[in-house]
């Protein structure tokens, strides 16, 4: 197999099948609902906390066992169950369909895997070792938690809050001079030391410092 292409992808509103209904079932929903796709659960039971989960409009479960009709809304499918059988027909009839199927513990199935990920607001950082060891992949993914903290949701929060600014008001070579010297590590600082106002103020001298 390949190496897989890395890609983040918009599901806002997107149909994604899910099928199984345990405790890896559970995550996949928790995270898909997280990035506001309309999951669609296939599965004879689920537990109670995915349960918990089934609003009937973002989130659907269908009280059965899974066939082949079940993925033709499906822009993802997951197949998270603990059945062979059940894992190879979908992995099967997402090939048929051209649709990206993921089955868990499984790579040689897949035809996408879900890396380990970092959020801290506007900032994914995405880490994958191709399946061959989730369990580094997490690890990598911790260390790099330490690294960027939760002002880095702040930080990027601030900075895309004058882009249109900046755009309108300086010409092109000083919008690059203003971006190297907010991003040169004193801002970011100020906002992990819990000065989130001290930050707004260092950026609105660095622009008016900038304007004609």
């Amino acid at each position: 197999m390949g190496q897989y292409y890395p890609i983040f992808l918009d599901l806002k509103d997107k149909p994604v099948l899910v099928i199984g209904g345990g405790s890896v079932a559970l995550r996949k929903v928790q995270t898909l609902l997280a990035h506001e796709a309309r999951v669609h659960v296939v599965a004879p039971e689920i537990n109670k906390e995915l349960r918990e989960l089934i609003d009937g409009k973002l989130c659907l479960w269908s009280s059965k066992a899974y066939d082949s009709q079940d993925i033709k809304d499906a822009v993802l499918i997951f197949s998270c169950t603990d059945q062979e059988e059940v894992n190879a027909q979908v992995a099967r009839d997402a090939a048929l369909a051209c649709r990206p199927v993921n089955v868990v513990d499984d790579p040689e199935k897949c035809s996408f895997i879900v890396p380990s990920i970092l959020e801290r607001g506007d900032l994914a950082i995405a880490v994958s070792t191709g399946g061959s060891s989730p369990i580094v992949a997490r690890q990598i993914r911790m260390e790099l938690e330490e690294m960027y903290g939760d002002e880095m949701k702040d930080y990027l929060a601030l900075l895309k809050s004058w882009r249109p600014r900046v755009k309108e008001s300086l010409s092109p070579a000083k919008r690059r001079l203003f971006w190297e010297r907010v991003t040169d590590g004193q801002v970011r600082s100020i906002i992990k030391s819990k000065r989130l106002l001290e930050a707004k103020g260092v950026v609105e001298a660095c622009f008016r410092s900038l304007l004609d």
